[in-house]
């Protein structure tokens, strides 16, 4: 089962379809025998109960909570006794006592929906653990129910591999169990769904616990789902992108299972650097609560346009706010101030949304709507720094806040006492190629959280090469006030990180 693209609150999130070749190949790493006993969780429509029967009569214990699914898996069984289907959820209740099982196989649902209360639940049981991603919770409890050397294969989401919310889950690993190999594919090799995941994988894992030089393959480059059959056969060499070892994963930041690119992105993320993170403090920005009462935007923005009004020009408030930054709100008629949104802009954001700032609003944001409003981080509010939208589209970017305020969509990024001097340099930095194969490293996702962004290594440059990265970005952000920076435009300053990095791997 799998998740579509667009979230529900699905307590199931089991979404069914059918691929031979991929319920095959998982099967056939199971490598089990007669008699063996087998776990599926997350049973289904029965795909791997069919695979599994073929030719052979293992013991088989199946999970599933679609009452439409057992009932038709129950009628199509009920006469064979090594098959038992439980109308139960997996991941509840706790106390049950579970058999040790030979083997385990199993596509668990994506992101299912689970109530507070039980989300609660999973969160006393599992507190290191991501519990609103379910397929973790699924892969570490029934990696518990393997007996020793077992052998474990679940078809899930690549996101495991990098993402920081599954951290524990990675760390887990490495330190219990050996992963056998992990096949990487996109989500397309499943007909007829549209995904929520761009990337998926099937990994198979044995209870066995890794020495310090333990490696694993990484499979990818398929060009059809047929080609994981060859991974079974002396084929699955052309398949193999790298091996990935237990002592270099442990190494990485958040043991993230980073698949090495060029040799420059490997040297600088597995050498102790400065991160962001050490060199800045990296904050999200305010959100009102109520966007369509207290922003309102210029006449030239298109977008919203039902939903925002046209602020009055006379209502904006001209002044500098970093000198005496007002936290406590304008007590003047001119009270609307601009606001750094969203959006991909490189070097800087014209001034074209603007966010009611009178006392009044003050009093709503920090008293009256407290629970919706996000009065966060203010003594960052109106000084220097740069702002990385929290989504990015192919690039990430970064715009100059300029002593304005920045939004919640917004990651801003302050630099720490100390290294003041370095804001132009990190303005370029964010708008480079380098920054960009690093954070895609570190987070294959679209998503730049803080998290990530604190984790980028940072190198420091010398006083010359600092002086003349310096002149070169303030040159594009006299620019970009004007238009928008293209990709030839940032030839030359490319070319300062480029050489910065690759002298460092050297």
């Amino acid at each position: 089962m799998v998740a579509l693209a667009k979230r529900k609150q699905d307590e199931f999130q089991a979404f069914y379809t059918n691929c031979n070749y991929i319920t095959s190949y998982m099967v056939g790493l199971l490598h089990y025998q007669n008699g063996m006993s087998i776990l599926e969780p997350s049973v289904g429509k029965g795909a791997f109960i069919e695979e599994l029967t073929t030719n052979n009569t293992p013991n088989i214990t199946a999970y599933e909570l679609n009452n439409d699914s057992v009932n038709v898996l129950r009628n199509k069984y009920s006469c064979l006794s090594n098959i038992r289907i439980k109308h139960e959820d997996f991941l509840f209740p706790f106390q049950l006592t579970f058999n040790k099982f030979d083997r385990v196989i199993g596509n668990p649902p994506y992101g299912a929906y689970q109530s507070l209360v039980k989300r609660k639940q999973l969160k006393k049981e599992y507190p290191k653990f991501y519990v609103k991603e379910t397929y973790s919770l699924f892969l570490i409890k029934a990696l518990k129910l393997l007996k020793g050397n077992g052998r474990l294969v679940f078809i899930i989401p690549d996101t495991y591999m990098t993402l920081h919310r599954h951290e524990c889950l990675r760390k887990e690993l490495l330190k219990h169990y050996e992963i056998e190999s992990i096949a990487l594919f996109p989500s397309k090799f499943f007909p007829g769904i549209n995904f929520g995941y761009a990337g998926l994988s099937i990994i198979s894992i044995v209870n066995k616990v890794p020495n310090k030089t333990y490696s694993f393959p990484i499979y990818n480059s398929f060009s059809t789902p047929q080609d994981l059959l060859e991974l079974l056969t002396e084929k699955r060499k052309k398949y193999e992108i790298c091996r990935l070892t237990y002592s270099q994963l442990s190494k990485n930041p958040s043991s993230a299972f980073f698949l090495p690119s060029k040799n420059w992105i490997n040297s600088i993320l597995s050498t102790n650097n400065l991160t962001i993170g050490d060199i800045c403090s990296v904050v999200t920005g305010f959100y009102s609560g109520n966007d369509g009462k207290y922003l309102k935007r210029l006449k030239s923005v298109t977008r919203g346009i039902k939903k925002y009004a046209i602020i009055n020009i006379d209502d904006i408030c001209n002044d500098d706010l970093s000198i005496n930054p007002p936290l406590d709100g304008l007590n003047i008629p001119s009270c609307w101030i601009p606001i750094v949104k969203g959006g991909n802009k490189r070097f800087y954001k014209k001034s074209e949304w603007f966010m009611d700032w009178s006392k009044e609003a003050i009093y709503e944001y920090k008293v009256a709507n407290k629970k919706r409003a996000r009065f966060q981080n203010s003594q960052y509010y109106f000084r220097q720094g740069i702002g990385v939208p929290m989504v990015s589209s192919s690039s990430i970017t970064g715009s100059l806040i300029d002593a304005r305020l920045f939004d919640q969509s917004v990651v801003g990024l302050f630099p720490k006492k100390g290294y003041e001097n370095l804001t132009y340099f990190l303005l370029g930095f964010f708008n480079s190629t380098v920054c960009n194969k690093l954070i895609r490293t570190i987070n294959a996702s679209a998503n730049n959280s803080a998290n990530y962004i604190k984790k980028i290594p940072i190198l420091i440059p010398d006083a010359i090469r600092l002086n003349q990265i310096t002149k070169e970005v303030k040159t594009l952000l006299t620019l970009a006030k004007k238009r928008d920076i293209v990709n030839n435009d940032l030839v030359t300053l490319n070319e300062y990180y480029n050489n910065m990095y690759d002298s460092k791997s050297a």
